[in-house]
């Protein structure tokens, strides 16, 4: 899952930062921009694993916004299986409205909030192509939050312990 950036100097790295954070609507599909969204997409999906295998994902804070998020969750969306994700129940027309609803609530609070983020599927399985779906970022926060505070991502954690 790594990406050798190595060969970026700062000046890149600090070009590819600016680009990411600026709005879709001004680029076209820029092979460049798309890779280094990948690469960013990826290390965020790396760097999560990593955590959760390194702490008990039940104590763990992943925004200073996790009591909103996972409260109007909740709300929202009670009866969600957060174990394993069927994507029509997050991806389908008329779940996407209800999702968009959920999202723009914390437009301004959680930083990088619609960013296409890797979300995991199946809890007890690492990311992988058949294992992830993308997401906003605020969506992959509200399940895994659900996720960590219900003990699912433990697992992970009494593994990493284990190796």
């Amino acid at each position: 899952m790594a990406f050798d950036l190595s060969g970026l100097g700062i000046s890149e790295i600090s070009s590819v930062g600016h680009a990411l954070s600026g709005s879709a609507d001004d680029y076209a599909n820029d092979p460049q921009l798309e890779l280094a969204w990948a690469m960013k997409t990826m290390n965020y999906a790396e760097t999560h694993m990593k955590l959760i295998q390194s702490v008990d994902a039940v104590q763990l804070r992943l925004t200073k916004e996790d009591d909103a998020i996972h409260s109007v969750f909740a709300e929202m969306f009670a009866n969600l299986k957060i174990d394993v994700i069927i994507e029509d129940d997050i991806k389908s027309e008329e779940n996407k409205k209800v999702w968009r609803e959920f999202c723009n609530k914390f437009e301004g609070k959680v930083e990088d909030y619609n960013f296409g983020t890797l979300l995991r599927l199946d809890v007890t399985k690492e990311y992988s192509d058949k294992n992830t779906t993308l997401v906003p970022r605020v969506q992959f926060l509200a399940i895994e939050i659900a996720r960590n505070r219900s003990g699912l991502n433990t697992q992970h954690f009494k593994k990493g312990q284990s190796n």
